[in-house]
């Protein structure tokens, strides 16, 4: 890990952030890299993707008639709106389950909290409207194709989920012996990747790469539901969502749980991972947007208006009054 941003209250340093960065290109090679770029993390929501392509694979999005809207909500982290939520009620009623089947637990929706709005409904009791439930009604939906219990889909040992780490571990090329399975937030199996495989992984779906051609139209489904439908991804607001439409059909982006992020281009040709030591998320937007400016996919950050306000983001207090600023400060290194 190396320093990667600081923090400013005033003019003076209040934090630091470490960091590290993996940047591959259409071989699979490093090119670019801050830190350790072979360092070992926990991949939280980043893998979403990867773990959306069993159900392609196995017929069962076609045997449930999903949609590439449906799809996309499916490796994403969305926002919980009325919108969200109502896909994610689509997706169940499609493959023969309901809300009682999601074992993903509930929070207050992610735009009540990036719009400080607080429940009035129940919303924070509605697991429809976790930010993962788009990801649980696959699972669901490849239980039910697969014939096995649903109240099992989470199970490390059930087939759909032994399916997920096997794919995941081939399309990111990584021995799934040295994924041990952790618990998600969503109480998901979970596997650590390195940063380089992380960012391999973007790559290949930039690319939508796939060795078979059974693996190529899944990953090139992934990718157009993703491209297609960014709010399903994410939501208002939201860094994925911002990025996706700041490149339009040219980026695949995913963030994750404690500061870790994907991001795949088409154009030119990259894979990128970013991870945050300390798992602080107002350090890392603005490290992906500086990493975007080296590698010179940004030219100027005016161009990108949606992207602007992840440069050097402001830190507020509990009057909105704004006391400092994050503020990056490293150079990527070259292969």
């Amino acid at each position: 890990m190396e320093l990667a941003a600081r923090v400013y209250r005033g003019k003076a340093i209040e934090a630091i952030h470490y960091a590290s960065i993996a940047v591959v290109n259409e071989h699979g090679e490093l090119t670019h890299y801050l830190g350790d770029p072979g360092i070992v993390f926990m991949t939280r929501s980043a893998i979403k993707p990867f773990q959306l392509l069993p159900l392609i694979l196995t017929g069962a999005a076609d045997r449930f008639g999903f949609t590439p809207e449906q799809l996309s909500i499916m490796c994403g982290s969305h926002a919980g709106t009325d919108r969200h939520r109502d896909m994610v009620l689509s997706n169940l009623r499609q493959a023969g389950n309901g809300p009682e089947h999601l074992l993903c637990g509930s929070h207050r929706p992610i735009w009540m909290e990036v719009d400080n709005v607080f429940p009035k409904k129940g919303e924070e009791e509605d697991p429809a409207r976790h930010n993962c439930s788009g990801k649980h009604t696959g699972f669901l939906a490849l239980a039910r194709h697969l014939g096995v219990p649903v109240e099992d889909y989470l199970s490390p040992d059930s087939q759909g989920q032994k399916l997920v780490k096997e794919t995941l571990s081939s399309y990111c090329e990584y021995e799934a012996e040295a994924m041990p399975c952790g618990v998600d937030g969503c109480s998901a199996p979970n596997y650590p990747l390195p940063l380089r495989n992380l960012a391999l992984g973007f790559m290949k779906l930039a690319r939508g790469y796939g060795d078979t051609p059974e693996m190529k139209v899944a990953v090139r489904r992934v990718k157009d539901a993703m491209t297609s439908y960014p709010f399903m991804v994410s939501g208002e607001k939201r860094f994925d969502y911002d990025i996706k439409r700041s490149f339009p059909g040219n980026a695949v982006s995913k963030i994750g749980g404690e500061a870790i992020q994907g991001i795949g281009f088409s154009d030119p040709l990259v894979g990128i991972a970013a991870k945050v030591s300390d798992g602080n998320f107002r350090a890392l937007e603005p490290i992906v947007i500086e990493t975007l400016k080296q590698l010179r996919i940004i030219d100027r950050i005016d161009n990108y208006p949606a992207l602007k306000r992840y440069e050097q983001p402001p830190v507020r207090n509990n009057r909105d009054i704004v006391t400092g600023s994050v503020v990056v400060d490293f150079k990527l290194k070259k292969c």
